[in-house]
């Protein structure tokens, strides 16, 4: 399915001679430094510190703290288990935890992801799961497939991190087939957290003043060397997230991730009562769009 003639990315350049299989991918400079990033801290690495990195129980103790600590509402919004048998691509795979969901359902995997650190861990946490998956370097905005390939293109978390998201969304729509399902977890701009952030941080902190809003942006990511990487991080409404996905049939969205008691341990609401009736401030919003 790999296309090797993909188009290369508007703007600043930096060629990027290595590649993964036979694509050249030549990013741009927000590119670089989101590969800086999670090739340095893999998106969820920090999240575990008592098991050995690259072993099955450091895998399987990561899957445990997504879906059971962190966001214990990913199944019944995602919905892993309504996949089976089918070609599905995601796009940004972290350490494989969300892969491997859909991976044990017998569907066939293609991951593709600008880190190769990314690409290497997923590769592995299946290895060691018995599973498998075909690992692609490539760029969400030129995805090296042909047209029409994948029944589900799934992406958290990540498209807010490449600067031309339409274009990225675009790309998704060519590569689903007829019927196809689009799942995709954005940063909400209307958000509790993006309101504490501009409060307690923005203001109160004064790094409105201090910093760049991108560089205060870009530390919502962990990061073990804040200085390391300068990764571009954006926020979208609801409104906004619904016109990204204008050329699609269908678009429903779904607001959720609330977790009050980060900034406030008094709050007498739980997690779970939090996301009945807070859960429109969400984190994320999440489209769920056919083609």
């Amino acid at each position: 399915m790999v296309s090797h003639g993909s188009r290369a990315s508007r703007g600043t350049r930096i060629r990027d001679r290595r590649s993964w299989g036979r694509v050249l991918v030549v990013l741009e400079a927000d590119k670089v430094e989101a590969q800086k990033q999670w090739d340095q801290d893999p998106c969820g690495a920090n999240t575990v510190d008592d098991h050995a990195p690259g072993t099955l129980a450091y895998y399987q103790a990561i899957r445990q703290h997504r879906f059971h600590e962190y966001a214990p509402w990913f199944d019944a919004v995602v919905r892993f288990d309504d996949w089976r048998d089918r070609d599905v691509l995601e796009v940004g795979v972290g350490l494989g935890s969300d892969h491997y969901r859909f991976a044990s359902n017998d569907n066939r995997m293609y991951a593709l992801d600008l880190s190769r650190e990314h690409l290497r861990q997923t590769s592995r946490h299946l290895a060691l799961e018995g599973l498998g998956t075909r690992p692609v370097y490539g760029d969400a905005e030129s995805i090296p497939f042909r047209d029409e390939a994948f029944d589900l293109v799934y992406s958290f978390g990540v498209l807010h991190h490449t600067p031309q998201t339409g274009a990225a969304v675009r790309e998704i729509h060519r590569v689903l087939r007829r019927g196809g399902t689009a799942i995709i977890g954005l940063y909400h701009r209307d958000s509790y957290f993006m309101l504490a952030t501009l409060l307690l941080r923005g203001v109160l902190k004064r790094e409105l003043w201090t910093k760049s809003w991108r560089r205060m942006m870009s530390e919502i990511e962990h990061r073990a060397d804040p200085d390391s990487a300068v990764p571009l991080v954006k926020v979208y409404s609801r409104a906004g997230a619904r016109r990204l996905f204008e050329d699609f049939r269908r678009v429903d969205l779904t607001v959720t991730h609330i977790d009050v008691g980060r900034y406030f341990r008094w709050f007498p609401l739980g997690r779970e009562a939090q996301e009945r009736w807070l859960g429109w401030f969400g984190w994320y919003v999440i489209v769920r769009a056919e083609k």
